[in-house]
């Protein structure tokens, strides 16, 4: 009778088991990308997600969970990467996962490149390079910022190297044309902060520096 128990046991387990465990799975990614040693995890559970979706026989609530969550949850797991930067992960979110480096995050409305920009590196630079060969807009807008574009983030941190390759590769100076509304343009944002070693590189801001400039409120970032 034990042994009858033990094997109906047995074979319970063997066929629940694996279920139960795929419950417990933790379908997010952005848990595991801001640190170089979370790396292997962020990789398993997005390979998973990948041979999950392209196989049949992958349960069905793991599908779900794949689509819901994991797919979703790249753009928080690039941001969160490129703020340390993780370059490992950032890379592996950009090329293997297909991130979407135009996309935002949920809580700032910010770009990867606005996050590079506020860090300015040489490493967040070199990020910005590939992300900007791969379509990033540098004229993304983020209205719900004072400084709400990645050139006027960059202006406002200081980080001068970075300012320049954003201006080398199109950014605008001035997007008050394109809103239709009065916006700082990056002249009037390296007056205010002072930021005297970016002026040069935008175009007619020296021979501002001898006129009024508008007050404007400096309002600070988080």
């Amino acid at each position: 009778m034990k042994i009858a128990v033990f094997i109906f046991t047995a074979i319970f387990f063997l066929m629940v088991g694996c279920d139960n465990y795929e419950i417990k799975r933790d379908f997010k990614i952005s848990s595991v990308a801001s640190f170089p040693y979370e790396i292997e995890g962020l990789k398993t559970r997005w390979y998973f997600c990948e041979k999950c979706l392209k196989d049949k026989t992958c349960i069905s609530d793991n599908v779900k969970q794949c689509n819901d969550v994991t797919v979703p949850d790249r753009s928080e797991a690039l941001s969160l990467a490129m703020s340390r930067p993780n370059t490992e992960a950032v890379y592996f979110l950009i090329d293997v996962a297909k991130t979407d480096v135009n996309g935002v995050t949920k809580d700032d409305n910010e770009t990867p490149l606005m996050i590079a920009a506020y860090y300015g590196s040489k490493r967040h630079q070199k990020i910005a390079k590939h992300m900007i060969s791969l379509g990033a807009d540098v004229n993304t807008f983020n209205d719900s910022r004072p400084n709400n574009t990645a050139l006027l983030i960059a202006i406002w941190k200081n980080n001068v190297d970075f300012a320049k390759m954003l201006i080398e590769n199109g950014a605008i100076a001035d997007m008050s044309p394109v809103t239709g509304k009065k916006e700082r343009s990056a002249c009037e944002a390296a007056i205010i902060y002072g930021r005297v070693g970016i002026i040069p590189f935008i175009d007619g801001c020296s021979a501002s520096l001898s006129k009024e400039i508008e007050p404007m409120a400096v309002a600070e970032c988080k």
